[in-house]
């Protein structure tokens, strides 16, 4: 039985549905979670369920009800065959949305399951075909990713649990955590493990982000905020962890965005490629040679703080949970590092910088200590051995 691969669709409709299939590992985390939760009586959804993946929870909950649904006929046909037990349907899941639709009732304890699509039309990555992404959404669960419209719908049914697959970006970045702010708001994360999506066969082997795998329980009005999220110890699947308060991001130093030139700041005569998060940094350019649509125009002021970005991309291991984050330092002791980082940015960029002295072996050696001390958190502030004294 072959629920794990999009057999059917090319890559070209993977990218446009969204549809990246589930590890299997991760329907039985489901399943660990979900015991003592479900019982008779319960219905068990899956809105977007692709082959069926997810229903083989029906091995440990057989006394519950089970139905899918997906936009994609020929996925339904093969899930058909593979759980012949589950009713299913065959709509967009982000138009008319109600639980009669899939014929639940009201009273009926909901557990939403799945591997919601996530498509952002805003990503650099595949644009254009995610622009033509197939189907509409209503207003309420408008957004510009499939998923976090997913999540919206979620809560307009009224799911009593959420245990879904979802990009870590929605919880870490700001920004979309507030554009799913009506599912956060009713919502409680009570289990989570994180992975990279190099686990989904057929995505791409470079572009590796990090997808939580998320058990969601409604507490209206006494939900999940972002204060709440930069507190949460997040848990990956190696064993690592990592608490969004134990870091400090120099993007709250600096213009992230094109910008007109700061009037009060003194302008260096320097630009900066569009900041986003670490993932688009490795991918993008540092320092431009002039103005253009995506410059950031930086002060005297900022610029050891552009020169410390683009160390940090030419030196850092970045682990792929940290693709969705912005670049990490410490603060306290940037400047004692600063000197080293404005000089081996500048020897990267000769067309536009004048000579700089090499740094020795040590030097460079204790910028490589700041620059991975930095995604550790505030717990390594220690200036690193062969950086020159503070403000040298």
């Amino acid at each position: 039985m072959d629920t794990g691969v999009s057999a059917h669709l090319d890559k070209d409709k993977r990218v446009i549905l969204g549809s990246y299939y589930t590890p299997r590992r991760y329907v039985e985390r489901v399943g660990e979670w979900l015991k003592g939760i479900v019982g008779e009586g319960h219905v068990i959804l899956d809105p977007s369920c692709g082959y069926g993946a997810f229903f083989a929870l029906a091995s440990r909950f057989p006394q519950a009800r089970y139905v899918g649904n997906d936009i994609d006929t020929l996925a339904v046909a093969q899930a058909q065959k593979n759980f012949p037990f589950v009713s299913f349907h065959s709509f967009n899941a982000l138009q008319e949305i109600s639980r009669e639709r899939y014929g639940v009732r009201e009273d009926e304890p909901l557990v939403i399951v799945g591997n919601p699509p996530y498509n952002d039309t805003t990503s650099l990555v595949g644009r254009q075909r995610k622009r033509a992404s197939s189907g509409s959404m209503e207003g309420r669960v408008r957004t510009r990713d499939l998923g976090m419209s997913s999540l919206l719908a979620y809560e307009a049914l009224k799911a009593d649990w959420v245990a879904v697959l979802h990009p870590l970006s929605y919880l870490v970045k700001r920004a979309n955590h507030r554009a799913c702010g009506r599912f956060f708001a009713n919502y409680r994360l009570r289990e989570h493990v994180v992975f990279s999506s190099q686990e989904f066969s057929g995505t791409s082997r470079i572009g590796a982000f990090p997808v939580v795998v998320a058990l969601y329980q409604r507490c209206p009005g006494r939900g999940l905020s972002y204060e709440d999220v930069q507190e949460i110890r997040f848990q990956t699947v190696e064993g690592e962890t990592f608490c969004l308060a134990d870091l400090e991001f120099v993007s709250d130093c600096v213009a992230k965005y094109p910008n007109p030139v700061d009037q009060s700041l003194s302008f260096s005569g320097y630009y900066f490629y569009t900041l986003r998060d670490l993932n688009a940094l490795r991918r993008c350019r540092t320092f431009l040679p002039g103005k253009s649509p995506n410059a950031v125009a930086i002060s005297q002021e900022q610029l050891p703080y552009y020169h410390y970005i683009d160390c940090f991309k030419h030196l850092a291991k970045i682990p792929y949970w940290a693709g969705n984050l912005n670049v990490p330092f410490h603060k306290e002791i940037f400047s004692a590092i600063a000197p080293l980082a404005v000089r081996y940015s500048r020897s990267l960029h000769p067309d536009l910088f004048p000579p700089e002295t090499p740094l020795t072996p040590e030097e460079l050696a204790a910028l490589k200590t700041y620059v991975q001390n930095a995604l550790k958190g505030k717990d390594t502030q220690e200036c690193p051995k062969g950086a020159p004294p503070s403000g040298a």
